[in-house]
């Protein structure tokens, strides 16, 4: 097999993940902190940018972060559930938001899990491969 060929197919093997904040330095924060050989992190810094991201591929999980402007986190899950497409994408909330009202009103609006701001990578990335066996 040649290197080109064998750089492909680990690329393929590895879960993509979509990370929706609006904050650069949250992206790249979690790009750091997964694990390259299993995850493929792609940044959308904007709902609405990730809404055109979910109609050219379909990731493994999608992170979202609940205050956005314009379409705020919650409204996104609703539209990720909203669509056949879409609707059994994983999702898990990565907010600085931490009030037990805002945790069960992402569950209500489709969140899979969430997660509070600081984050740990370990817990992140552990909650990712919970998540996407559940949903295997």
């Amino acid at each position: 097999m040649a290197f080109e060929e064998s750089v492909l197919l680990k690329q393929e093997l590895r879960n993509n993940v979509l990370i929706v904040d609006d904050e650069p330095h949250i992206v790249n924060l979690v790009r750091l902190s997964l694990d390259k050989e299993k995850y493929n992190v792609i940044g959308a810094y904007s709902a609405r940018e990730a809404l055109k991201v979910l109609d050219r591929k379909e990731p493994d999980v999608v992170i979202v972060d609940l205050m956005m402007p314009g379409i705020n986190g919650y409204e996104l899950c609703q539209a990720i559930r909203g669509k056949a497409k879409t609707k059994n994408i994983p999702i898990i909330i990565l907010s600085a938001k931490n009030q037990m009202n805002d945790k069960l009103h992402a569950i209500d609006v489709g969140a899979d899990d969430y997660i509070t701001k600081p984050f740990d990578p370990i817990e992140l990335e552990r909650r990712i491969k919970l998540n996407l066996k559940n949903a295997g």
